[in-house]
């Protein structure tokens, strides 16, 4: 009966190196170390153990049993201790070093086992899901919709990108990068809030469809709210310096600094998602810009036409660029030439 007992111990003991110990018995062996520790018995039998659990004794062993013994003494005194990170393929390896030191430290199981255990498989598949840094790119005259690991959908124009985590749900923050244009349609959790970092501002959400502009080559960073409610922070995230409403929309100047509010028409900000540009008696110095990142061009305006308050009305979705010029030498009586994707838009 004596030796059957210790036939089942020992198995216990090797199914903890294995990780297929169940919680019952996980329980009865905490149960038989407690009733038996410090026993010379018991001592007697974690040497035993210790020695078969690993047949080599170089320098290596000897140096990985130190490091071992060193990393439970700190851990029994501070459970809090953090398991050193561990490559997947070593983690085996220092189980059966922790048990080992284990058997000749004499610790109870009932203080450590079940603790370093998860934390080993904690560390295992931390490395074997290892967090990821994500970028998806729109490349210019591109625009993509895409959905991110919490199913909140994304819409990039032209020349824009966004990088996020593979482990987005796992954080307390959803944080992504924009650079560029992006709309978002967030899904709603309140335990972990939505935050896009776009330069000096940084947006926060719960749950709402909003669009961001950070081009590099602006002076400007601007959010505009079709639906729900957003948070403006500093650059740094720690502070709240506007919320939005619905069909309005924030510019923040990159030079000065400066925050402005006001109510717009989201429809014509937010219409480049579904493949359209609106125009509606809109600056021709606005309208070129929005057609070089569309088209992937560039488009060179004679300066006396920006001073002449030229506005342009228009839907543009399918048109090509060469329709698109057409219709504004019909609509402002400007000439257009187009050579190479170089444009250039003078009067006579």
């Amino acid at each position: 009966m004596e030796s059957k007992q210790q036939e089942n111990i020992d198995l216990l003991l090797d199914k903890i190196i294995s990780g297929d110990l169940s919680d019952s018995e996980r329980s009865y062996l905490h149960s038989y170390i407690e009733s038996t520790f410090q026993d010379e018995k018991l001592s007697g039998f974690m040497e035993m153990h210790w020695k078969e659990l690993g047949k080599k004794s170089s320098n290596e062993d000897e140096q990985d049993l130190r490091e071992t013994k060193e990393l439970i003494m700190k851990m029994v005194r501070n459970r809090k201790t953090e398991v050193p990170k561990l490559q997947k393929k070593n983690s085996v390896r220092w189980m059966k070093y922790i048990v080992r030191a284990a058997a000749v430290l004499t610790i109870p199981l009932m203080i450590f086992s079940g603790y370093l255990y998860f934390r080993l498989n904690e560390q295992s598949l931390l490395y074997a899901e290892q967090t990821v840094m994500q970028q998806v790119i729109a490349t210019p005259g591109s625009r993509v919709h895409f959905a991110l690991p919490d199913q909140s959908e994304v819409w990039l124009n032209s020349g824009s990108s966004i990088e996020f985590s593979n482990g987005l749900m796992k954080q307390e923050q959803r944080r992504v990068k924009l650079k560029g244009q992006g709309y978002f349609l967030v899904t709603r959790d309140e335990k972990h809030p939505f935050i896009v970092e776009a330069g000096d501002l940084s947006i926060k959400v719960l749950g709402t469809s909003f669009d961001v502009s950070n081009y590099a080559e602006d002076d400007f960073i601007s959010s505009t709210l079709e639906e729900g409610a957003i948070a403006l922070l500093n650059s740094s995230g720690d502070k709240e310096i506007a919320t939005l409403k619905p069909g309005q929309q924030a510019v923040f100047s990159k030079g000065t600094k400066e925050l402005t509010i006001h109510q717009v028409d989201t429809r014509l900000l937010t219409s480049w998602k579904d493949g359209k540009l609106i125009f509606r008696d809109s600056p021709l110095k606005d309208v070129t810009k929005q057609l070089e990142r569309w088209f992937n061009c560039t488009i060179h305006v004679d300066p006396k036409l920006l001073h002449l308050g030229i506005l342009y009305t228009a839907t543009i979705q399918n048109e090509t660029l060469g329709e698109v010029l057409q219709m504004i030498e019909i609509s402002t009586q400007v000439k257009t030439k187009i050579k190479n994707r170089e444009v250039s838009i003078w009067s006579e």
